[in-house]
């Protein structure tokens, strides 16, 4: 007999229920208002794992879940912050006496982006010497699930900074319109920012990833996913209308947690490098052709076409690398996977472009394009672990049109592709058997597009 459990559901954040609870929290704090309140979302990855830091082109959306700062300025060099979720954990840093390897923990991440503001961002953004700021930051981006919670505490407090250092700036004026100063249609501005953010996290926190989530948190479009070529950064909005489609995202935070900053990630990355050396190539996703749509092909002709390229892409890098340094030291499938997700993150953006054309065949092969992506991550990458494994297995049984790890793996989230008349059966279906196998209960997480990072109060 299924043992019953009862299905635990996050709720979307109230937005400006939340601006104003960290309002509050600051005033209780400090005892004076907040110069202001800034957030930014964590980020759903539909496709596209492994292949930032190579030049692929990777598909994430905005999650509604967001990180929250609210500020004020100093004028003494000191950062000190605090969070709600670290209770009694306030941290403090002369900002001039950052640098990589100095701090631990949560604060890494903010400490990590005064820095990199200083090292990285040019005069505009660099922070005057006497510039200090009080923080205090409360996340609504689920820890350890692979949701990119680092990146909307870094962007979330990059924007922060950047606001409130600008009464010390020389010409900065704050009474200029937000939007033609610092905000989303800044453009120019926010990849720049990003790429403060990217440093911060691979220099000070040590987690070497290569720019989706900073990315996605900074530059995002209202209610869209984004395609981002991650050979120049460039951006191409796509529209993933589920709901026309009678479908949904189920999320689920199997509560396992994740972490990147380890030697796993590391050395996956390190082999994928070592092969674009190998080809003296600017990125690996160089050695596919341009165009991997396969336009005009039905899905059982893309699927031959792609797995014939892969094979081929990979044993050229592979030979390329033995060449040069000897019989490879790394498994195979590592090479293997990014090459496959590089061919289905370029598949998918073409039936969201063309889905209202190709009609419902385009949502069921999506579904099939993020199975496969997930079978990819756990035999050929080796990056997923049996709780994931129950959780995608669980939805597909039950009617999901395909799932999916979500992040770098280890551990983390799962997303699904299920009709939306069958979202609370599927859930009820994982619960049930994380119960009957006696897992940590899993959370399952409504999912609507978010906005990206901006200054709320």
């Amino acid at each position: 007999m299924t043992k019953f459990a009862e299905p635990i559901w996050g709720a979307l954040p109230d937005h400006k229920g939340q601006v104003e609870k960290v309002r509050q929290a600051f005033i209780d704090k400090y005892g004076e208002e907040p110069d202001g309140v800034w957030s930014a979302p964590g980020r759903l990855n539909l496709l596209g794992e492994y292949i930032d830091f190579l030049g692929g082109s990777c598909m994430p959306m905005p999650l509604p879940y967001r990180t929250y700062v609210a500020g004020k300025i100093r004028s003494d060099g000191v950062l000190r912050a605090s969070s709600l979720q670290m209770p009694g954990d306030e941290r403090t840093v002369v900002i001039g006496e950052i640098k990589p390897g100095s701090l631990k923990g949560w604060f890494t991440y903010v400490a990590g982006v005064a820095w990199s503001m200083n090292q990285e961002g040019g005069k505009d953004i660099a922070l005057p010497l006497n510039f200090g700021a009080d923080l205090v930051i409360d996340s609504r981006v689920p820890v350890g699930g692979g949701l990119s919670s680092s990146a909307a505490l870094e962007c979330s407090t990059a924007l922060a900074l950047l606001d409130l250092s600008c009464p010390l700036r020389e010409g900065c004026s704050t009474t200029e319109p937000l939007p033609s100063n610092r905000g989303p249609e800044n453009d120019e501005l926010r990849a720049r920012l990003a790429q403060v953010c990217i440093r911060a996290e691979n220099e000070v926190a040590g987690a070497h990833t290569g720019g989706l989530d900073q990315t996605t948190s900074l530059r995002s479009r209202p209610g869209k996913a984004l395609v981002i070529d991650f050979r120049d950064f460039s951006l191409q909005p796509v529209e993933a209308d589920l709901k026309s489609a009678g479908l949904a995202f189920l999320v689920i935070n199997t509560n396992t947690p994740h972490e990147l900053s380890g030697d796993a990630f590391a050395v996956r990355r390190q082999a994928s490098e070592l092969c674009t050396q190998a080809l003296e190539l600017d990125f690996l996703r160089n050695a596919l052709p341009e165009d991997l749509t396969c336009e005009g092909m039905n899905e059982r002709q893309a699927k031959l076409w792609r797995l014939n390229l892969v094979d081929e892409s990979t044993t050229l890098a592979l030979d390329a690398v033995e060449r040069q340094h000897g019989t490879p030291s790394f498994p195979r499938g590592w090479i293997r996977h990014v090459f496959h997700d590089m061919c289905l993150v370029e598949r998918a953006t073409y039936l969201l472009k063309n889905s209202q054309e190709l009609g419902a065949g385009a949502w069921t092969e999506l579904g099939h394009l993020f199975t496969e992506s997930f079978v990819s991550m756990r035999d050929e990458l080796q990056v997923s672990r049996e709780e994931i494994d129950v959780a995608v297995s669980t939805c597909i049984e039950n009617g999901a049109l395909g799932a999916r790890i979500v992040g770098g793996g280890f551990g983390g989230a799962v997303m699904a592709l299920v009709n939306r008349n069958e979202l609370k059966s599927t859930a009820q279906a994982v619960a049930n058997t994380y119960a009957k196998k006696g897992y940590s209960d899993p959370e399952f997480l409504p999912m609507v597009a978010g906005f990206a990072a901006d200054k709320d109060l």
